[in-house]
């Protein structure tokens, strides 16, 4: 019976990813993605019965991040488009879809005056997601925007979900099988891998990735594993450059871990740093990121009520947005190997700072301070070392299992619903302590995203959300009990 669901789940998506762009009467790739990753959690379910290994994790984070049936997008749409260019005109540019940005308001995404037009983002993410890509640039038509977004989507969870099982690994090496799984749920459901990185292909899902994959091997012992944490973290650094700290923090890691591998760690990292220096000396004849330019203006003078903002706000702190999140930050301080620990602490008290010298902080129509993304990476791995402490203590693990489900019921709210809040960034600063906007709240107004229901249906519908937090609660205390 498995075989027979798995194989129809699996045509289906194959044949509407062939036609993305011109759906008739079958399932758009998000739907089928949908089916596909439910049909594969039923199938591990069967043979495992429980929530507990890698492969039934991931997919029941794939199921979360589909089943919201929507896209999360705006500044994706250059690299969602890069794959297209690549597959059909050998190009990274976006000059094959220069009608497109010159006549539908997209001018903000590229550089102006340029020939060829290129992206004011790094192209990395779209080289990243190139394999989704194939079947609907051989098969489909121009691409349009109802496939772009459900492309878009679909690469944007894979590549977080690829994160998600490589975090759950990193987690087993030091910590049991269930507080692993555990570790990697809240960084795939409780986090902004939910919410953010896995509803369309931002720059978040390949910088998590490559934090992913970077973590992964600077924790090994051989020259293969610090190669491997130069590619990840040199992969997150390409793919955004404010990950810079958390690569030259990697690389104080590696030498304090293994002094006589860092030879490895740089011929690693020169991959996707090469690549990147190569697009640009290619396209423009100059070593630098074309997209500079459009990214200097944004810089002003130190921003204190940014810090406080980014925080412990109600609609961009980090606190409220992500309360599992402090156990993270606990664990990295105190529990895991200083070594490599601390360097990505200070990486991450730097990324703080160094937002808050932006003008632009508050981060447009977005979701809480999602900048923490890739951060969330190392935090959910260093949760691994709390393992005996949160065992040996049940009133530690009644507040771990509280943060995990409120974090989990706050992402899913970003997840299915609209953001709250503005885009523009003076009317975001001046929301920055409206409660009634934080997303658990602003399911209750009049204006938020129920706003289409009566009163008490709103209510009732409200009510009903946060109320998952309770058995969600329950069970992550019980789960965590038998770790």
């Amino acid at each position: 019976m498995r075989v027979p669901v798995l194989g129809l789940a699996t045509a289906v998506f194959l044949v509407s990813l062939a036609n993305a762009s011109r759906i008739r009467g079958i399932p758009p790739p998000w739907t089928a993605s949908l089916l596909l990753a439910v049909a594969g959690l039923w199938a591990c379910l069967k043979d495992e019965g429980r929530v507990a290994s890698a492969r039934s994790v991931v997919l029941l984070c794939l199921v979360g991040y589909f089943a919201t049936m929507r896209w999360h997008g705006g500044d994706d749409i250059p690299n969602s488009l890069i794959p297209f260019g690549i597959l059909r005109d050998g190009t990274l540019s976006l000059e094959p879809f220069r009608l497109k940005f010159e006549t539908e308001s997209l001018s903000d995404f590229v550089i102006h005056d340029t020939k060829p037009l290129l992206s004011i983002f790094s192209p990395v993410p779209a080289v990243v997601a190139l394999t989704v890509y194939v079947i609907p640039a051989i098969f489909g038509g121009p691409p349009n925007d109802f496939g772009l977004h459900n492309l878009s989507k679909i690469a944007g969870a894979l590549m977080t979900a690829l994160s998600v099982f490589i975090v759950y690994h990193a987690c087993r090496r030091r910590a049991g099988e269930r507080w692993s799984a555990l570790c990697a749920l809240w960084y795939g459901l409780g986090t902004w891998s939910w919410s953010v990185s896995s509803q369309a292909l931002h720059s978040h899902a390949p910088t998590q990735l490559g934090a992913a994959l970077g973590l992964w091997g600077l924790v090994g012992t051989r020259p293969r594993d610090a190669a491997l944490a130069g590619f990840g973290f040199a992969l997150a650094f390409a793919s955004r450059e404010d990950s810079l700290f958390f690569l030259g923090a990697s690389g104080l890691a590696a030498l304090l871990l293994n002094p006589r591998a860092v030879w490895a760690f740089a011929l690693g990292a020169a991959v996707p740093i090469g690549f990147n220096a190569a697009y640009w000396l290619w396209y423009t004849g100059v070593l630098k990121p074309p997209y500079m330019g459009a990214q200097a203006h944004m810089f002003g003078g130190l921003r204190w009520d940014a810090i406080v903002g980014m925080l412990v706000s109600p609609t961009r702190g980090l606190v409220f947005y992500c309360p599992a999140a402090l156990f993270g930050l606990w664990a990295l301080a105190r529990k895991a190997d200083r070594r490599w620990a601390w360097p990505m602490l200070a990486a991450s008290a730097a990324l703080v700072l160094f937002l808050s010298f932006r003008t632009t902080w508050t981060g447009g129509q977005t979701f809480g301070p999602r900048y923490f993304a890739m951060a969330a990476v190392l935090w959910a791995v260093a949760l691994a070392d709390l393992e005996a402490d949160v065992a040996a203590n049940p009133r530690l693990r009644a507040a771990f299992a509280a943060a995990f489900a409120l974090s989990v019921v706050i992402h899913a709210a970003g997840g299915f619903f609209p953001y709250p809040g503005t885009f523009m960034t003076q009317e975001a600063e001046a929301e920055l302590w409206r409660w009634d906007l934080h997303p658990l709240a602003n399911l209750f107004r009049a204006a938020g995203p129920m706003a289409s229901l009566p009163a008490a249906a709103r209510w009732a519908a409200a009510l009903a959300f946060v109320g998952a937090s309770v058995p969600l609660c329950r069970w992550a205390y019980r789960f965590s009990s038998a770790s």
